[in-house]
């Protein structure tokens, strides 16, 4: 029996049947965007691409990959005003490479999550536990643990709670961006002009690669938030401008921390790894509140994440390739169940890799080419609904940037394949929504 309740207040027209609220506005749009790109990238990824390739290669690998990201942009937000689907970037690519790959692209999103999520909270964890003051490689697992349930809790609460927390986590992003950026000011230029001198026939272009990789995994998370659209406000005016304020506020802030990392290193400086801005903070208490700062912003981006990844798996249930009773959401408009399944998925998961002794990082590669491979479909969408020459000329920088950062992968890339293709061989119907109420 179908049954729909509808309710009207101001600027909000809510329909209850199994189906997500309209009730995330602007500000707290832009604030969960920038929670779910700014998180373990900006702490980490900087210093990881110095200890790889370099502080000049690294410095030009994000410059590079900033300059790449507004054609992604545009393609996300012309399709999100077009389509403002929970399906996400699952949709965009199954109208890229027509309707017959859908349940395999809901399925490979749904396991580059479920791969790359567990891979997530056990960066938090280590974080967690180095504030502690207790040993990572016996604690990480635990805490990172602690943190998925932690997030999980707080989006059973609602997205409400959600926005609240993002926007508190923007703030304190902007206060260690500003602190450290005004006590390394003096080494930026020195980092900018080691890079109009260097020589560039020295530079590889595998090595410009491994950096410009290293640094696009610090940009994911705005896939992840298109399967949060069908719960924006007018999305139509909406989406274009979450996406746009949230790149430009992301793009300067770690254009400052990369550019800061490099100088630092050109100076003699151990900022390598992890430990990279941790390095440029005062060996004192207060040097330790920071630290403590940065993981509360981690767990307002392990916040955004959990909300996006409990809308793919909702939305794959609706299709039939997962199981139904996913598709449940509460009379709030969240998916509970959604949440609590992944939650068990994302503790199992990460016993298993300690178990089978599985580095974190391939887990988070395997997580980028998934989404790298959506991107490819996305384009393609674009292309299917645009004329314009100018929309042409976005579609041929977008595509060019995914060849180049496709081409690295070599075996890993038969994990997503492979989900590709059993997910488009199932076949146990297309629900568009699941009758089951509260």
């Amino acid at each position: 029996m179908l049954i729909i309740r509808v309710s009207i207040r101001p600027r909000k027209i809510i329909y209850i049947f199994d189906m997500l609220i309209r009730k995330i506005g602007f500000l707290s749009g832009v604030a969960i965007a920038v929670s779910m790109v700014v998180g373990s990238g900006l702490f980490g990824l900087p210093g990881l691409a110095v200890e790889s390739t370099g502080p000049v290669v690294a410095l030009a690998g994000w410059i590079l990959i900033i300059l790449l990201m507004p054609a992604l942009i545009h393609i996300f937000s012309f399709l999100g005003r077009k389509y403002p689907s929970s399906e996400g970037i699952a949709l965009y690519a199954s109208i890229g490479f027509g309707s017959w790959s859908k349940n395999g692209i809901l399925l490979l999103t749904c396991g580059t999550l479920a791969v790359g999520m567990p891979a997530f909270f056990m960066v938090g964890g280590s974080y967690l536990a180095s504030l502690f003051g207790i040993d990572t490689k016996i604690w990480a697992i635990p805490c990172g643990v602690g943190l998925a349930i932690v997030t999980t809790t707080v989006n059973l609460a609602g997205v409400e709670k959600l926005g609240w927390m993002n926007r508190v986590a923007v703030a304190l992003v902007l206060c260690i961006v500003g602190y450290i950026t005004i006590t390394s000011s003096t080494h930026v230029t020195e980092a900018l002009g080691a890079l109009s001198v260097a020589d560039l026939s020295q530079i590889h272009v595998s090595s410009v690669w491994l950096s410009a990789s290293i640094a696009f995994w610090a940009f994911q998370g705005w896939e992840n938030l298109t399967f949060g659209f069908d719960e924006i406000e007018n999305p139509s005016q909406n989406i274009p401008r979450i996406y746009w304020w949230s790149f430009v506020f992301v793009a300067l802030i770690y254009l400052v921390f990369a550019a800061t990392i490099s100088a630092s290193a050109l100076r003699g400086i151990d900022v390598s790894g992890l430990a990279g801005v941790a390095s440029l903070l005062p060996s004192t208490q207060f040097g330790r509140f920071i630290i403590l700062l940065m993981v509360v912003i981690l767990a307002a981006n392990a916040n955004s994440w959990v909300f996006g990844a409990s809308r793919a798996y909702m939305s794959a249930a609706r299709a039939g390739v997962l199981p139904k009773f996913l598709a449940h959401v509460t009379s709030k408009g969240v998916p509970a169940i959604s949440l609590l399944a992944a939650l068990l998925v994302y503790i199992v998961i990460m016993f298993a890799m300690q178990y089978f002794k599985i580095k974190t990082s391939y887990a988070f590669l395997m997580t980028t080419q998934g989404f790298i491979l959506l991107y490819g479909g996305a384009i393609l969408a674009f292309l299917k609904n645009t004329r314009s020459a100018g929309s042409k000329i976005v579609a041929l920088v977008a595509f060019a940037s995914w060849i180049f950062l496709m081409q690295g992968f070599g075996w890993m890339i038969v994990y997503p394949l492979t989900l590709f293709v059993l997910g488009s061989l199932l076949s146990r119907g297309a629900g568009a929504t699941a009758d089951i109420k509260d």
